[in-house]
């Protein structure tokens, strides 16, 4: 009789969680009922039963701590990278707002694609995406209060208007993204499953067209003027 998944060497021992996922055939819709996918899913539900419901470990702080750092960072590289899409309609509308607010949350939702369960709060979530969108914020008016803006055209105004519209946009457009992070996290862990990056898409998108709106609005204000 052939042999079954349960004698490929790769699967003996302990389960790993990073063994849940590609190479998985237990939720395969078309091998349902078959017994090596029953087993399977079986092995597969036992092990991120087994992640979601075991105690912090020490440090998780810590490796927030480096999320939030390491998000601000790539934040910043980014905000100094989009110069290169140049400051014409399309890619000023369309473009930037695509980059930029998936950079702002791409670190989190990369994490939550692998470990979800190395998050225990929404809030764990949701705030490093808003260090991200505050850093991100932050360098890109210093770029325009000292670079991009010619210091003739530089008024009170401006600068007031960049410092509190922009980031709030910035913020808000990720406070959107980022809910759609923490929801789909919260679907994953009530399931005990797996987190499902189709739960954050809706968010994001509604994130960069509400930005890519803004940014279309701004410049033609400008070319108006």
């Amino acid at each position: 009789m052939a042999a079954g998944v349960e004698d490929e060497p790769a699967l003996a021992g302990v389960p790993q969680a990073s063994g849940v996922g590609a190479d998985a055939i237990g939720g395969e819709a078309a091998l349902a009922g078959v017994p090596e996918a029953v087993c399977d899913k079986a092995r597969m539900d036992a092990v991120l039963r087994e992640k979601w419901e075991a105690p912090v470990h020490q440090g998780v702080e810590l490796r927030l701590l480096a999320l939030y750092a390491a998000s601000g960072l790539f934040a910043l590289i980014c905000t100094f990278a989009k110069g290169a899409f140049g400051f014409g309609l399309f890619a000023v509308a369309a473009g930037a707002p695509v980059v930029e607010e998936m950079a702002k949350v791409v670190l989190p939702l990369m994490l939550l694609e692998k470990e979800p369960w190395r998050f225990r709060s929404a809030g764990a979530i949701v705030l490093p995406c808003l260090v991200s969108a505050l850093v991100f914020a932050t360098v890109e008016n210093i770029l325009y209060l000292s670079v991009y803006i010619p210091e003739n055209k530089l008024t009170a105004g401006i600068i007031w208007y960049r410092l509190i519209v922009c980031t709030m946009l910035h913020l808000g457009c990720t406070a959107i993204s980022s809910c759609g992070l923490a929801k789909a996290w919260r679907h994953a862990r009530d399931g005990l499953r797996m987190f499902s990056a189709s739960t954050v898409t809706p968010y994001l998108v509604v994130a960069m067209v509400v930005h890519g709106l803004y940014n279309t609005i701004a410049v033609l204000f400008c070319l108006a003027q």
